[in-house]
């Protein structure tokens, strides 16, 4: 989307001169003819068709103020300390716009704020993003009027079996709950969630204008478009992405 997402850019693309870890943000699309509007960090830019330059992770810019003990999570892998997507840590100081952060492994990594901006509050996280970790209590925000991509068997065991010692379940709706934990669901992407919710949005603001009400729409970060974090610092999609995986995009689509 125009002014709100940022492109990292994964692969090196010597026709557009990009390089690999270079970021863009998009300015403009153009959907009859399948073409991106980025600009640089330097200014320069560029429009190419996104299908001839995949290798990408998009992500939404967000600011979020961090101090000393706040629980991160890292959004991306951080290759140069060897940090993988999703580790959690604790801020043990900012110094000169210095983190240092105590990584739940057992490492203490230092970082300038604008050589990394992928880090989020990690006072939460899906279930997506908590699995091969145990903590020792759980809580675990089930809503029965999530889609059923997102509220399913998968995602209440994923969650529950976290816990070492107590796991306990917010709901709206305790009636409803048992049925949602039921719904047995195929690997799927949570994006596809994200756009039934979006359409469910769009039918409703839709359906208030034609009664001459104010309508409101929520805005969504996905899987793939991670919260990019400014530093003040650039997320995180959430993001969405949020940001690991590779898109090939196609406009048109």
């Amino acid at each position: 989307m125009p002014d709100e997402d940022i492109i990292r850019y994964n692969r090196e693309s010597k026709v557009y001169g990009f390089s690999v870890g270079d970021y863009a943000r998009v300015t403009a699309t153009n959907h009859e003819k399948n073409e991106l509007t980025v600009q640089t960090a330097q200014g320069r830019e560029i429009t190419y068709n996104p299908a001839r330059l995949s290798g990408v992770n998009v992500y939404r810019e967000s600011k979020r103020a961090f101090s000393e003990g706040d629980r991160v999570q890292f959004r991306a892998p951080f290759t140069e300390y060897r940090v993988a997507n999703g580790e959690l840590g604790t801020i043990e100081q900012i110094k000169d716009e210095e983190f240092t952060v105590a990584l739940d492994s057992g490492r203490e990594v230092s970082f300038e704020s604008d050589k990394f901006r992928h880090i989020d509050h990690g006072y939460a996280v899906t279930s997506y993003s908590s699995q091969s970790q145990t903590v020792d209590r759980v809580l675990v925000n089930a809503d029965t009027q999530e889609s059923d991509l997102l509220l399913n068997q998968r995602m209440g065991y994923v969650a529950v079996s976290r816990a070492r010692e107590e796991a306990v379940i917010f709901t709206n709706c305790a009636d409803q709950l048992r049925a949602a934990l039921d719904r047995s669901v195929d690997k799927e992407m949570a994006v596809e969630a994200v756009r039934q919710r979006q359409d469910r949005n769009a039918l409703s603001q839709e359906q208030q204008e034609r009664s001459g009400g104010a309508g409101h729409t929520e805005m969504i970060a996905t899987q793939k478009l991670d919260h990019a974090m400014s530093s003040s610092t650039q997320d995180n999609s959430s993001e969405t992405r949020a940001a690991e995986e590779e898109m090939d995009f196609e406009l048109s689509s």
